[in-house]
């Protein structure tokens, strides 16, 4: 969005100035930080007060963690702004005066209480001297750290060793929804983070001994099936051998996550990884915004040996292919008119056959029941119009279509002019062991037409690969099989993606499936498709995203981490880990 911010500086003659800065970005920062939009430069406001953005064409501020913010003079938290209403970011006004449809905004901001001389005025009429009360300056600054020490040390550790909290008192408050406090509760570090709320008033679950930083003993109580980033022994460094858990999981930082997410700590092994291992596949990468390598899916190349490749770019000169065993041409499914058998033309889009699954994320497999059979129908016989193939191995179809014309040739009835009259008979006759065998003959004769024949073999052929088999003797098979499909789900299986969090853009913006003619066709994106809406980690016009963005940094199928040895402070004299309280 384009957005107008207007200045209001009023002088003390009466005189008012006003400065315009023109800002183009997705977000409006508010803070006295030399890197936000609204610059607002006085000490009571934070570095980062306030964000200002545009959803549904309507302007939304939000305050940071720890900021006030008013509304018309109202506390509020997440808030659409009209145009008229006044927000209060400490001492500055800030006036939505225009919205143009989210397009271009108008923002005023007046600083309405300037810092005065109140402190300078109090010290000067101060008449308090410490000196006059019989102790000097430094006595009194020993005693009131002595107090303090007593107060925040002594008595909360003496009261402690009475006071034992019961399960009674770990029950929540419903008056201020806090759990029952213990005297060590004075000596809190910092807000604890969502994931661990429910058992944060406890510091002993992962406080195992006093004085003493939490161990990897007692975080693998809970976080047992953590794995390496990499294999420790391609990747030594990657090891992380000697770091303890709290080395990049950080608690008591209030309502965040405890888990890095800073691209810095990635692209610090990453932008050269070449260099620690020179045989490695991987690319050196700084920043997904103008500094990452192009994507390289995972294809399988060859289904019935399970042989997969990951070496060629989606930009490259020769694209990815997969060999899944598949004929599906996208073009053909998605022209404006497809033929239906019973509804007529119709027209196909994406969603029709791709369904997301319940996380969001990947998209279900497919499946010929659900998406194929309401148009490629299976039946085989126009005589026998009630039965239609199963669609199973080629070994399942065979019995089952020799059972079906076994029954009609025992049964009667079928209306094929050119089938024996004793086959045709009316349904029911009885038939001679002389005449049971003729059209047993006929069936088995049938049989063999229609598995090798156009609705056979040629309605398999018409999806899949088929290849001869050789018949030996007593051999039930058709003499063709089927290779065996093994469509990719997840072609890129080292990150993820969310589709559900993409719903309002439309399939074909990043898969360009009306142009593809063969199933071998890999219909990916490359990585300046996502860059056209994504950049780095400092990204201002794009959606910022670091490497945790894709990319999990504990990866499956990799060796568990195991916990280190605990240490106390300034001791290299390993101790015994203690029971942990839960």
């Amino acid at each position: 969005m384009k957005c107008t911010i207007r200045h209001i500086t009023r002088r003390a003659r009466g005189g008012v100035s006003i400065r315009d800065v023109e800002v183009e970005s997705e977000t409006i920062r508010a803070g006295r930080g030399n890197d936000c939009e609204l610059h607002l430069p006085d000490p009571r406001v934070l570095l980062h007060h306030a964000e200002f953005s545009i959803r549904n064409r309507e302007m939304y501020a939000s305050p940071a963690p720890g900021a006030d913010m008013q509304l018309n003079d109202t506390l509020a938290q997440v808030t659409r702004v009209s145009p008229g209403d006044k927000l209060r970011l400490g001492p500055f006004e800030i006036v939505l005066e225009e919205n143009r449809d989210g397009e271009h905004v108008v923002l005023t901001a007046e600083l309405i209480q300037p810092l005065g001389d109140e402190l300078e005025n109090l010290l000067s009429r101060s008449k308090v001297n410490v000196g006059r009360v019989g102790l000097s300056m430094r006595s009194w600054a020993w005693i009131g750290a002595l107090v303090a020490a007593v107060a925040m040390f002594v008595v909360p550790w003496i009261a402690s060793l009475y006071f034992n909290p019961s399960p009674l008192l770990m029950v929540l408050n419903t008056r201020d929804q806090r759990v029952a406090a213990a005297p060590t509760t004075w000596w809190s570090t910092g807000g604890i983070s969502s994931a661990h709320k429910f058992f944060g008033q406890s510091c002993s679950s992962c406080h195992a001994t006093p004085f003493v930083p939490v161990q990897d003993e007692t975080c693998v109580v809970c976080h047992s099936g953590i794995q390496h980033h990499t294999d420790p022994a391609v990747f030594t460094k990657a090891s992380f051998e000697g770091q303890a858990c709290q080395s990049c999981h950080k608690e008591h930082q209030g309502n965040s996550t405890v888990a890095r997410s800073d691209q810095k700590f990635c692209v610090d092994c990453h932008a050269d990884i070449k260099d620690y291992s020179g045989d490695t596949r991987l690319r050196n990468v700084t920043d997904f915004g103008n500094d990452h390598p192009d994507f390289r899916p995972t294809v399988l190349v060859d289904a019935a040996l399970q042989i997969t490749e990951r070496s060629k770019t989606m930009s490259g000169p020769e694209l990815p292919r997969e060999d899944a065993s598949l004929k599906f041409p996208h073009d053909k499914h998605l022209r404006s008119e497809v033929k239906h058998p019973e509804r007529g033309n119709i027209s196909l889009e994406c969603i029709d056959c791709h369904e997301v699954d319940a996380g969001g994320a990947y998209m279900l497999p497919l499946s010929f029941d659900r998406h194929c059979h309401q148009c490629h129908s299976l039946k085989f016989d126009v005589y026998i119009p009630d039965r239609e193939m199963i669609h199973g191995t080629p070994e399942t179809m065979f019995k089952q279509i020799r059972d079906v014309y076994d029954a009609v040739a025992l049964r009667g009835g079928y209306e094929e002019p050119e089938s024996p009259a004793l086959v045709r008979r009316r349904p029911g006759t009885p038939l001679t062991p002389e005449e049971k065998a003729v059209v047993l003959d006929w069936s088995r004769e049938k049989a063999e037409q229609t598995i090798k024949g156009r609705f056979g073999r040629g309605l398999c052929e018409g999806c899949h690969q088929v290849f001869d088999t050789p018949l030996s003797g007593g051999s039930t098979g058709g003499g063709w099989s089927v290779e065996p499909v093994s469509p990719t789900h997840r072609w890129f299986p080292a990150a993820f993606f969310s589709h559900r969090s993409h719903g309002d853009v439309e399939c074909g913006t990043c898969h360009n499936a009306r142009a593809s003619t063969e199933a071998q066709d890999v219909i990916m994106p490359n990585a300046a498709m996502c860059q056209s809406c994504h950049g780095g980690e400092s990204a201002k016009s794009r959606v910022p995203s670091t490497c945790v963005t894709c990319h999990s940094f504990h990866r499956e199928g990799l060796p568990l981490m195991g916990p280190k040895r605990p240490q106390i402070f300034g001791s290299a004299k390993p101790i015994e880990p203690q029971s942990v309280v839960r």
